[in-house]
């Protein structure tokens, strides 16, 4: 979606921020709506207890905050937090909603754009709501696999730089449950990792999964 827009967004500012700072607030009123040109954004939720949980991530071409954004909340309900080194554009809320207008390929992009964003979030759900760790983390990857993954061969990585921290987090569990069930499935050659960077035999673990219905799912 991103080279659709390219011309459009390099009317409006943009700025970049080093791995680990912090774009958005939780309770912030942002004064436009963000637009990721480069780089992996994570939004977070930090509980009334100081507890962080992962709930989504942002690459190239998605926009943030989606509630703000279509009017749904006056504040970002979450954190937003640069998990590499972005690029940012700020583009007045009105005008990036009225991009999506100005012709029916625009209006088809947004609604493949929230389709998919939609069918994420329910493998998301289906994922976070398995009662053992280990499927979990299994549908997680898969989630992963289809959103921010490119083939590699036989197998698919996963684009994005992400530690065991990362992952116990965007799973609830703790980083020493993740790391042995990854190691797990590692020893079973269905998961590779090295350097936060992760590369996964997508057939086997569907096949440890046997949810035959997730195959086909597009969530790219």
């Amino acid at each position: 979606m991103i080279d659709h827009f390219k011309e459009f967004l390099t009317n409006y500012i943009s700025r970049t921020y080093d791995s680990g700072n912090t774009i958005l607030f939780q309770g912030e009123a942002p004064r436009s709506a963000c637009v990721v040109e480069s780089g992996v954004v994570r939004a977070i939720n930090i509980s009334s207890q100081g507890e962080e949980q992962t709930i989504n991530f942002h690459a190239p071409g998605e926009f943030f905050p989606t509630t703000w954004i279509f009017d749904k909340t006056p504040t970002s309900i979450y954190f937003y937090e640069a998990v590499t080194d972005c690029k940012i554009r700020f583009v007045p809320r009105s005008e990036l909603i009225g991009s999506f207008s100005r012709s029916p390929e625009s209006q088809a992009l947004l609604v493949d754009y929230l389709a998919t964003s939609y069918s994420a979030a329910l493998l998301r759900i289906s994922a976070l709501s398995q009662t053992k760790a280990k499927e979990k983390i299994m549908l997680t990857l898969y989630f992963l696999c289809q959103r921010y993954g490119v083939k590699d061969g036989k197998n698919i990585s996963i684009t994005l730089n992400l530690t065991h921290q990362h992952l116990a987090s965007l799973v609830g569990l703790t980083r020493e449950t993740t790391a042995t069930e990854l190691n797990k499935l590692k020893r079973a050659k269905i998961v590779d990792y090295k350097n936060q960077k992760y590369t996964v035999n997508v057939q086997g673990l569907l096949r440890i999964i046997g949810e035959d219905s997730f195959r086909d799912i597009k969530i790219q």
